[in-house]
C-alpha cells in the first residue's frame, strides 16, 4: 500500500503594519520575497506574477528541483483585493482580481515556465568569438544556461501577508448582528453551538476579542475583495496583534542588530560612549506604540531624538552622552561630558537607574 501524499498548506498572515510579518529563512530551502503591489495581470505594464517563481529559482541557484521545494513569501497581498464598484463599466481589474486569478494556478500546483534572467539565445560562452573550432576543447568555457526553466509549484509553500486595513470593519458589521451595546463581547457566529476543536480561524472561543482580526472568517475575506477560489487555497489563516510597548522594548534592545546597538556603534566610531536609561527606553517604546506603525516607528523616534547629538559630537570634545526620560520627553537636551569626566557620567547614569528602581 502506497503511503499517502502529504499536501502543503499555504498560509495567510494578517496583522497591522510593523508587526513582524516578514519571516526569517531558517530552513535549508530556497526562499524568495515579493511585493504584491507590483504585480499585474500578464500582458499589462508591471511585473507578471511569475516573477516570484523566477526569484525563487534564482535563490535556488537556477536548480528547478530545489526551487520546487522552496518557499515563496508575498507581502502586501491585501492590495490585490478586487477594487470596489464604481469604476468604468467593463474595465479590467488587472492589479486586483487579475493577479488573484494568476496566483490561483501556482498555489494549487502547476508547472510554471520562467525565463532565465539575463539569458541570451546562444547562452554564455557560445558566441562566435569564443566558440571552439572543430576538434578543439576549451576548458574555460561555461556551459550554456537554458533560456527557459520549468518549475513545478505543487510542493512550493506560499506564505501571503498583509495589513488588511478595513477588514476589521467588515468583521464588526457581521458580529454586531449578534451583539448589543458598546461593551458587548464580540463572538463569531460560528462559535455558538460549535465544537471548540473547529477553530481554524480563531484564537479562543472563551474570551473577548480585543483584536477583531481573530474573528475573521472566509466570508469576510470574500467581502473584502478576494475571490472564493483564492481564499480556498489558503487553508491556514493566522493573525498578528499590534506590538505592545514590551514587545517594542525587546526589539529596541535585545534583537540582533537592535537600534540601540546600532546607535551605540555609530557614536563609538567617533570615540563617544552613549547610554540610554531604562526610563528613557520605556518612554521611546510608549511613544512608538501610541503613534502606531509597529517596529518601524522606533527608528523615526530615535533619529529625531539623536539628531542634535549626531551633529554636535563629531569633532568636539564630547566623549559621553546620556539620554534620560526628560530628553525623550523634550524637557531638556541630551547630557554631555568631556574627556576625563567619565566618573561624573557614570554617576549620573547610576542615579537615573536608582530612581527607576525606586519607582518601579
Amino acid at each position: 500500500m502506497e503511503p499517502p501524499m502529504i499536501e502543503k498548506s499555504n498560509v495567510l498572515i494578517m496583522g497591522p503594519t510593523g508587526s513582524a510579518r516578514t519571516l526569517a529563512k531558517v530552513l535549508d530551502v530556497p526562499f524568495s520575497v515579493s511585493d504584491a503591489t507590483s504585480f499585474t495581470q500578464a500582458g499589462y505594464v508591471g511585473e507578471d506574477v511569475d516573477m516570484c517563481i523566477q526569484r525563487l529559482l534564482q535563490a535556488a541557484s537556477w536548480d528547478p528541483y530545489r526551487a520546487s521545494m522552496g518557499i515563496v513569501y508575498i507581502d502586501e497581498v491585501d492590495k490585490v483585493a478586487r477594487k470596489s464598484a464604481g469604476g468604468m463599466e467593463g474595465s479590467r481589474d488587472v492589479g486586483g482580481e487579475g493577479v488573484q486569478q494568476a496566483l490561483l494556478r501556482m498555489m494549487e500546483g502547476s508547472v510554471v515556465t520562467v525565463p532565465a534572467k539575463g539569458s541570451s539565445v546562444e547562452g554564455p560562452g557560445t558566441t562566435g568569438e569564443t566558440r571552439p573550432r572543430s576538434g578543439q576543447r576549451n576548458p574555460n568555457l561555461v556551459p550554456p544556461k537554458p533560456d527557459m526553466y520549468q518549475v513545478d509549484t505543487s510542493n512550493v509553500l506560499f506564505i501571503l501577508s498583509g495589513a488588511f486595513v478595513g477588514l476589521d470593519n467588515v468583521i464588526k458589521r457581521r458580529v454586531a448582528k449578534g451583539s448589543i451595546g458598546f461593551t458587548a463581547n464580540l463572538t463569531s457566529s460560528s462559535e455558538e453551538g460549535s465544537d471548540s476543536s473547529f477553530m481554524s480561524f480563531f484564537t479562543s472561543n472563551q474570551r473577548s476579542h480585543s483584536n477583531l482580526l481573530d474573528l475573521v472568517e472566509p466570508a469576510d475575506l470574500v467581502k473584502y475583495g478576494f475571490i472564493p477560489e483564492f481564499i480556498s487555497r489558503l487553508p491556514c489563516t493566522t493573525t498578528l496583534a499590534p506590538l505592545t510597548p514590551a514587545d517594542l522594548r525587546r526589539i529596541l534592545t535585545e534583537v540582533r542588530g537592535s537600534l540601540v546597538s546600532q546607535y551605540t556603534a555609530l557614536f563609538g566610531y567617533s570615540g563617544v560612549e552613549i547610554r540610554f536609561t531604562n526610563r528613557a527606553l520605556n518612554e521611546i517604546c510608549r511613544k512608538a506604540a501610541e503613534r502606531g506603525g509597529g517596529a518601524r516607528g522606533l527608528r523615526g523616534i530615535m533619529e529625531k531624538l539623536l539628531l542634535e547629538p549626531m551633529y554636535e559630537v563629531p569633532g568636539s570634545h564630547i566623549r559621553y552622552v546620556l539620554i534620560n526620560e526628560d530628553v525623550v520627553l523634550g524637557k531638556q537636551s541630551a547630557l554631555y561630558w568631556s574627556k576625563g569626566e567619565g566618573a561624573a557620567f557614570w554617576a549620573a547614569w547610576a542615579d537615573e537607574e536608582a530612581i527607576n528602581e525606586k519607582t518601579s
